[in-house]
C-alpha cells in the first residue's frame, strides 16, 4: 500500500512513484503544448499587418516546467530521503516551483503588454521601459516568495526595504520625476524623435532621443541643448511637425510706390507658381502674394509659400529670393530705395 498526494494506492512505492513520475512528464509536455498553441492563436488572431512578425513568448517552458516541479514535490514525501538531504531537496524544488510560476507569469504579462500596445499606438514607445518595470516587480515578488517558502521571515525584511525605499526615493525625488516625466513624453508624445520644437524660454531645434532622465535637441548650428524630461513636459512649446510637417514661410519686399500694384502682383504670383512647381523643398500648397502695406516708402508685399518641413525652409528661401528679384527686374519693376528682401519670421517660425 502507498498513500501519495492524500490517495492510498494498493501498490508497492517502488512501482507507484516511478509510473506518478512518466504521468507528470506527459502531463507536463501536454501542458506545454497548449500553452503554447494557445499563446501562438490567441496572439495570431489578433496581430496586425505591422505586428506580424513580432517572436511569440515562450510561455509553454515555464508552465510544463511547473507542472512538473508541482508534481515532484507531491511525491517527494513518499520518497525515503535522510532528514537534511529531503530538507534541501524539498527547499530546492520550493524555489524551482516559484520560479518556474515567475517566469510564466512574467512572460504572460508581458505579451499581454505587447498586445496592448500594438492596438494603442500612443503607448507604444513607452512599452520597453513598462517591460522592465514588469518583469522588475514580478521579479521582487517572486523573491517574496522564495524566501517565504524556505522560512525565511520577510515581514522585517520588507519593513526595511521600506524604509530604505522612502530614503531612496526622497534623495532621488529629481531623478524620479524627470523619470516619471519621460514615461509621460513616451506614452503621450507631445513631442517625437525628429520632431522640431522650439519652447518659450527660447531652446529650440530637433528631438534627437528621450531618455530616462533627459531629452536631447539638436539645433540647426549642430549642437546639442540637454533639457531634463520634466521641464520639457511642463513646458509650453511649439511643434512644427504637428499635425503635418509643412512649415508656412513668408518672404517680404517692397517695391516703388509709383510701381502698377496689378503688374507686381501678376509678377509675383507667376513666380511663385512656377517656384512651388521647380523646387522640391515646396509643397503644392496654394502660393500667394499680398500687398501687405502702402507708404510714402513704398509698396510692401507678402509672398507666402509652404515649405516641406523646417529644414527645407532654408534652401527653398533662398531660392526663391533670387527668383522674386530676378522676375521683377525682368518686369522693369523697381525695388524701394535701400529694401533688401528677407525671410519674415512668423511668431512661432523656427529660426534657420
Amino acid at each position: 500500500m502507498t498513500r501519495l498526494a492524500g490517495i492510498d494506492i494498493d501498490a508497492p512505492a517502488v512501482v507507484v512513484v516511478p509510473v506518478f513520475l512518466v504521468g507528470l512528464l506527459l502531463v507536463s509536455a501536454i501542458a506545454n503544448r497548449l500553452v503554447r498553441t494557445a499563446a501562438a492563436r490567441w496572439l495570431n488572431t489578433s496581430r496586425h499587418g505591422d505586428r506580424a512578425d513580432t517572436p511569440l513568448p515562450s510561455l509553454g517552458i515555464p508552465i510544463g516546467a511547473a507542472v512538473l516541479i508541482g508534481g515532484m514535490m507531491l511525491v517527494l514525501p513518499e520518497v525515503a530521503l535522510p532528514g537534511r538531504t529531503g530538507r534541501w531537496l524539498s527547499a530546492t524544488l520550493d524555489i524551482a516551483f516559484v520560479v518556474a510560476c515567475a517566469l510564466g507569469l512574467s512572460r504572460i504579462a508581458v505579451a499581454a503588454l505587447t498586445e496592448y500596445a500594438a492596438r494603442n499606438p500612443n503607448i507604444r514607445p513607452a512599452l520597453a521601459v513598462t517591460r522592465g518595470i514588469v518583469r522588475i516587480g514580478v521579479t521582487v515578488m517572486a523573491l517574496i516568495m522564495a524566501l517565504e517558502s524556505v522560512g525565511v521571515p520577510v515581514a522585517p525584511l520588507l519593513t526595511t526595504l521600506g524604509i530604505g525605499s522612502l530614503a531612496v526615493a526622497l534623495a532621488l525625488q529629481d531623478t524620479l520625476a524627470n523619470f516619471f516625466a519621460g514615461l509621460h513624453l513616451l506614452a503621450d508624445r507631445p513631442v517625437r524623435p525628429g520632431d522640431y520644437i522650439k519652447l518659450v524660454e527660447g531652446a529650440e531645434g530637433f528631438v534627437e532621443t528621450i531618455g530616462w532622465r533627459s531629452s536631447r535637441l539638436r539645433t540647426t548650428a549642430n549642437n546639442i541643448v540637454v533639457i531634463p524630461n520634466q521641464k520639457l513636459s511642463q513646458a509650453i512649446l511649439t511643434n512644427f511637425h504637428l499635425p503635418i510637417a509643412n512649415v508656412t514661410m513668408t518672404v517680404t519686399l517692397t517695391v516703388a510706390a509709383d510701381a502698377d500694384a496689378d503688374a507686381v502682383e501678376r509678377a509675383l504670383n507667376g513666380e511663385l507658381a512656377r517656384a512651388v512647381a521647380d523646387l522640391p523643398e515646396l509643397k503644392n500648397g496654394k502660393p500667394a502674394a499680398r500687398l501687405a502695406d502702402i507708404s510714402v516708402a513704398g509698396q510692401v508685399w507678402n509672398c507666402t509659400v509652404d515649405a516641406r518641413d523646417v529644414e527645407a525652409q532654408g534652401p527653398a528661401g533662398h531660392e526663391l529670393r533670387k527668383r522674386l528679384l530676378a522676375r521683377l527686374r525682368h518686369d522693369q519693376i523697381a525695388l524701394a530705395a535701400k529694401e533688401r528682401v528677407f525671410l519674415l519670421p512668423e511668431m512661432n517660425a523656427p529660426k534657420v
